[in-house]
């Protein structure tokens, strides 16, 4: 297994035989053919994450 990058946006890119994988300290992993699929992946996943973690918490729960 070759490292890539040891930190891209908190997943640590390596390529292991013809694979690509991103890997997160959570255990999250995603694995694709290309390096740029993967780190578009990562990227992907980040947003949506951070977009989450934006949004107000009040919308998500009813109030009693």
């Amino acid at each position: 297994m070759r490292t890539i990058y040891e930190n891209y946006r908190g997943f640590k890119i390596s390529k292991q035989e013809s694979i690509y994988n991103a890997i997160q300290a959570d255990g999250i992993v995603f694995s694709r053919w290309q390096l740029s699929q993967v780190l578009d992946t990562v990227d992907n996943y980040v947003e949506v994450m951070e977009n989450s973690l934006s949004e107000d918490p009040q919308t998500d729960f009813p109030l009693n």
